[in-house]
């Protein structure tokens, strides 16, 4: 079985407010490759959400706005 496994993380409740992708693309149990961005989420950071996945603003300034990412996304 091939498959690719995506993990985002949020800057506050708002699951549009992206500030990590991350993309692991597996055969069988065999990992393949992986890839992972930060990303600008351009909100602001709620603390529940920084204590849960450590990304705070100062991590994401300068990195690209999910727009950016999106388009550049490829794995395998």
């Amino acid at each position: 079985m091939e498959f690719v496994a995506i993990d985002l993380e949020t800057a506050n409740p708002s699951y549009a407010s992206i500030c990590q992708v991350g993309l692991a693309h597996y055969s069988g149990t065999d990992l393949v490759d992986q890839w992972e961005s930060y990303v600008d989420p351009e909100d602001h950071f709620h603390l529940m959400n920084v204590r849960v996945h450590g990304i705070d603003s100062p991590m994401v300034r300068g990195a690209p706005r999910i727009p950016d990412v999106h388009q550049g996304l490829s794995i395998g």
